[in-house]
């Protein structure tokens, strides 16, 4: 089963730690991107929490963020600098001494800089029940992103597959409508020499040689079979699915379009060109679909 890359999930469990809510988005991209907002007391998962979503997600950019409201007290212990607010306070009455300022005048903190006033200690309290509660609510919050990667698959899968019907019918036209093309030229050409040359050997000679050539340059059964076999490849691919479907896919695509300018280029004939057109018209809106495809 093929899945889109856009979707959203969305979970949120409560413990004894606090509340904790995931949200995980995601839009196209040719590569898997993943980024990552989660409160700055728990920074230290951002690193683990891509690699959970690198297990499940292939393809995407994918923005996951994380809310958290602390049940008592924030993980990261805040202490006081003692040493250095006494040292800063000393200071301050050292200066109103020597410049004979009021004694009255207050020291007050906020003349200090609040990071140097408060060491935050970075050794995460109960680290690996954090770990625990992001997981699970990572866990949960994957559940309704791949059933709605899932569900918008279907319906690209569906479509696809439409349009490479189409294709197919079409492609079955040129085949009929292509070796018209070599008899309307010998007609042509055969018309045109007994203008010139009625009714002799060499006339018949020239015919035969000039529409050998011109059949050996307009052959375009290489193509066909190539196109049948890219055909065949892409609805394998769609019945089997793997987590590389939208870049092999792409591959396809970009082979069948390959074909299909070389029969252009090669026939003349009205009928083909007809199939042409609608089959470059079909390989393009898959193209487009493709893009939405992990």
């Amino acid at each position: 089963m093929i899945k889109s890359m856009t979707a959203y999930g969305r979970s949120c469990i409560s413990s004894s730690l606090g509340r904790f809510v995931v949200e995980i988005q995601s839009v196209n991209r040719k590569h898997l991107d993943v980024s990552v907002l989660l409160p700055k007391e728990l920074a230290r998962f951002d690193a683990e929490i891509k690699q959970w979503i690198a297990a499940e997600v292939f393809r995407g950019q994918v923005t996951v963020k994380i809310f958290v409201s602390f049940e008592k007290s924030s993980p990261v212990v805040v202490t006081p600098n003692l040493p250095l607010v006494r040292q800063m306070k000393s200071a301050w009455d050292q200066i109103i001494r020597e410049l004979g300022l009021d004694p009255s005048t207050a020291f007050s903190l906020d003349l200090l800089p609040q990071e140097e006033i408060l060491l935050f200690d970075e050794t995460l309290q109960n680290e690996e029940e954090y770990r625990e509660n992001l997981r699970k609510c990572m866990q949960e919050a994957l559940i309704p992103f791949q059933d709605m990667r899932k569900r918008e698959g279907v319906a690209l899968q569906e479509d696809i597959l439409k349009r490479l019907v189409i294709i197919d019918t079409a492609l079955k036209k040129i085949k009929l409508k292509a070796p018209e093309a070599t008899g309307k030229y010998r007609k042509k050409l055969q018309e045109r020499l007994e203008e010139v040359l009625a009714g002799s050997i060499e006339n018949e000679e020239r015919i035969l040689r000039e529409v050998t050539l011109y059949a050996e340059r307009i052959d375009i059964t290489e193509e066909l079979v190539r196109f049948d076999s890219h055909i065949a490849q892409a609805y394998l691919l769609l019945e089997n699915g793997t987590e590389s479907v939208g870049k092999t896919f792409e591959f396809i695509l970009q082979e069948m379009n390959r074909e299909i300018n070389t029969i252009s280029s090669k026939s003349s004939e009205i009928e083909v060109s007809k199939g042409v057109i609608e089959i470059k018209s079909e390989i393009e809106r898959m193209r487009e679909q493709i893009q939405n495809i992990e």
